[in-house]
């Protein structure tokens, strides 16, 4: 997503005394009673105030998100001298990810609010059954489909523990998956016509009666969350980009600044890479592996 060209944000400038030393923010105690993160009303006009093209859909677990925000924050604190000094990211930018990674929080707490609203008793059956195929059709397709990247990156834009909205598009999504890839999923711990199961309860769950049964401030909710997450993943993406760059040829280093889903593909291919060829005729040594080129 462009990046717009924004002054400071008054949640931002409120975490100026906690980041101008470039460390992370302090995490909440543990124990005792756990405070609630809600939106203020300057929080809600902030993410108001950004371009509504920040409404699209996220891409990515935001539990996840927040985690790799922590430890850009972490890398940031260690080395962020040299980051700033031979790269294009601002302070102003960087020292804003803690900010922004609250205000991510607070706003997906909303949205967890609204969306876990009780449902009718049917719903809640089909809702049940939907999280439950979806959960199965993910863990088949890692399994099975392990050497396609292809498949590998649709699976990681499809997020666990979301709305109804979000469960009846991704329903719609592996119903698709499982269809092209019968064969290869014959084996797999999936119900007969597992792909028309899935495109049945998205048609039940995206009936409107589910969106009836919730608050109808759902959707205002889930817009402030996604403003909110590309918001964070805005900053995130800068300081990645400048840290491959300065890092670029140190390989232990630059690996902090790649997310979860690409380390998670470059282990993929690392695997593939060290399985032995079976050729049925006697093992022969293997030649010797060509230095990595520098990224």
């Amino acid at each position: 997503m462009a990046s717009e060209k924004k002054k400071k944000s008054r949640t931002e400038a409120a975490s100026d005394a906690d980041t101008q030393g470039e460390k992370p923010s302090a995490e909440p105690q543990r124990g005792g009673k756990k405070k609630k993160s809600t939106l203020t009303a300057a929080q809600r006009q902030e993410l108001l105030d950004l371009d509504p093209a920040y409404e699209a859909p996220i891409d990515h677990p935001v539990s996840t998100t927040l985690q790799e925000a922590r430890e850009l924050e972490v890398a940031l604190s260690k080395l962020g001298k040299e980051i700033y000094k031979k790269s294009r990211l601002s302070k102003e930018v960087g020292t804003s990810i803690s900010a922004r990674r609250d205000l991510l929080a607070a706003a997906e707490s909303a949205w967890t609010e609204v969306r876990t609203l009780p449902l009718s008793s049917d719903l809640r059956a089909q809702r049940k059954d939907a999280e439950a195929l979806k959960r199965d059709a993910i863990a088949a397709l890692r399994y099975f489909l392990a050497a396609d990247e292809e498949v590998e990156r649709r699976v990681d834009g499809i997020l666990l523990g979301t709305g109804v909205a979000d469960l009846v598009s991704d329903l719609s999504q592996l119903a698709e998956l499982l269809e092209q890839h019968r064969d290869a999923l014959a084996r797999a711990d999936l119900p007969k016509r597992a792909p028309e199961r899935a495109r049945e309860l998205a048609a039940a769950l995206g009936s409107g009666a589910a969106e009836r049964a919730v608050d109808p401030g759902g959707d205002a909710a889930m817009a402030l969350r996604n403003r909110a997450f590309w918001w964070l993943r805005e900053a995130m993406d800068e300081i990645r980009a400048a840290g491959r760059y300065v890092y670029r040829d140190e390989r232990k280093v630059l690996a902090l600044f790649r997310t979860s889903s690409a380390r998670a593909r470059a282990r993929r291919r690392a695997v593939k890479q060290d399985e032995p060829e079976t050729t049925g005729s006697s093992p022969t040594p293997a030649a010797p592996e060509p230095e990595p080129e520098s990224t």
